[in-house]
């Protein structure tokens, strides 16, 4: 796989991650637009790009391309990410939009770090 392509899906991820956050956020400020059955597609959709782009990543350095080692470093960090997410999802219920919104923006901006560390090792 190109790294081109690497760089597209992420650009894709990460311009999911962002409209997703910032889209929660406006629902956590303006209550009449708030519904938790948006709120819930907007993350499946995110979480599903993140995910994605990360076996991605994974699978393309698995074949030896030269994509860098801290690539493949964040890509990781967004799956932490995810799984720290997933753990405390009770506890984030209790201001959903506000706390989902901060997330996903958090995300994004691990999505463009990952784009921008492409062919960059750790010597």
């Amino acid at each position: 796989m190109d790294t081109t392509t690497l760089n597209f899906i992420g650009s894709i991820s990460a311009t999911i991650c962002g409209i997703s956050g910032l889209a929660m956020l406006t629902m956590n400020f303006i209550k009449k637009y708030q519904n938790k059955k948006i709120g819930n597609i907007l993350i499946f959709i995110s979480v599903v790009s993140l995910v994605v782009q990360s076996l991605l990543v994974s699978y393309t350095y698995t074949l030896n391309e030269n994509i860098g080692s801290f690539y493949l470093f964040y890509a990781v960090v967004v799956l932490f990410t995810l799984t720290f997410l997933y753990v405390y999802r009770f506890q984030m219920n209790e201001k959903y939009y506000l706390y989902w919104g901060i997330a996903l923006l958090y995300l994004m901006g691990l999505e463009i770090r990952t784009i921008n560390t492409i062919g960059e090792y750790l010597n």
